[in-house]
Parts: C-alpha cells; sequence; structure tokens
C-alpha cells in the first residue's frame, strides 16, 4: 500500500505537477484542458519553466509505442551525464534525464498527474477541468515543512 502513496514518476516533485498543470490551463484557458496527454503537459512546462527548445511526443506505431523528443535543447543535452546535487536541477539536467525516458516513466507521470488534478479539484483549484481565480493567482504551490518552521521558531 506504502507504494501506491509515493510518487511514481522518477524525477519532478509535486510542486513541479502542480506548476505543469497551471501553466498547461493558462495555455489553454478558457478551454479546458482535461484531455491533454503528459507529453503535451511535459512540453508545456519545459517550454515555458525552463526556456528550453525541447519537445515530448509519444508516438503509435504497430511495434508499440516510443517516446520522440526533439529541439535545440535536446539536442543539446542528451547525452549530458553530469549529476546534481540537491532538488534545485538546471534545464540541461532535466533534458539530460528526460532523453533517457521511455513510455513508462511517462505514463508514470500520466499518473500521478492525474492524482494531482484530482488533488487540484478537491482543493478548490479547478473546478470541472478549468483553473479558478485562486489556482491563476497562486504561482507556486507552497508546502510547509514543520521541522524548519520549528528550527526557525526556536522551538
Amino acid at each position: 500500500m506504502a507504494d501506491t502513496l509515493k510518487m511514481q514518476n522518477p524525477i519532478f516533485r509535486v510542486q513541479d505537477l502542480y506548476k505543469m498543470l497551471r501553466l498547461s490551463m493558462i495555455k489553454y484557458l478558457p478551454y479546458e484542458t482535461q484531455t491533454l496527454s503528459a507529453d503535451e503537459i511535459l512540453t508545456i512546462y519545459m517550454q515555458k519553466t525552463m526556456s528550453s527548445d525541447f519537445k515530448v511526443e509519444e508516438v503509435f506505431s504497430e511495434s508499440g509505442n516510443l517516446l520522440a523528443f526533439s529541439g535545440k535543447s535536446y539536442e543539446m543535452f542528451k547525452t549530458r551525464e553530469k549529476e546534481e546535487e540537491g532538488s534545485n536541477h538546471s534545464p540541461a539536467w532535466y533534458i539530460s534525464k528526460l532523453a533517457k525516458w521511455n513510455v513508462r516513466e511517462l505514463n508514470f507521470l500520466e499518473s500521478d498527474l492525474r492524482v494531482m488534478k484530482t488533488w487540484l479539484e478537491i482543493n478548490d483549484f479547478t473546478r470541472q477541468g478549468l483553473p479558478t481565480e485562486k489556482f491563476l493567482k497562486q504561482e507556486l504551490l507552497e508546502i510547509a515543512d514543520a521541522a524548519e518552521e520549528r528550527r526557525r521558531n526556536g522551538i
């Protein structure tokens, strides 16, 4: 049970999912975006937040589905091997990680995005697949860190 309660995609955090969905909804406002696929949402996120010329697309074929990557940023960083410590990474790091993805990882992201959409609806960030004013105004998802709060307050 515990395995089903954690993020399935290997590189993005909940704050990233929030931003992905927010940016895709803003891009297509006033239209509902429930039918956008994970590859479309990921492409919007990479282009808007990382100013990268990067595109990922799931390609359907008789021999099985594949991911097709394109763009100048992809060509520049697809073979990059340098690791980066911590949770804040450069666009080059993300592109090098995504370049190794296959349909399985994209499906994990799709699953995480589906759960995040449900959370957004329950918490009044979206309604009927459209962003609420609350969602449009709140650029980042802020999650309180209880341990950090205690340290700051000397508790």
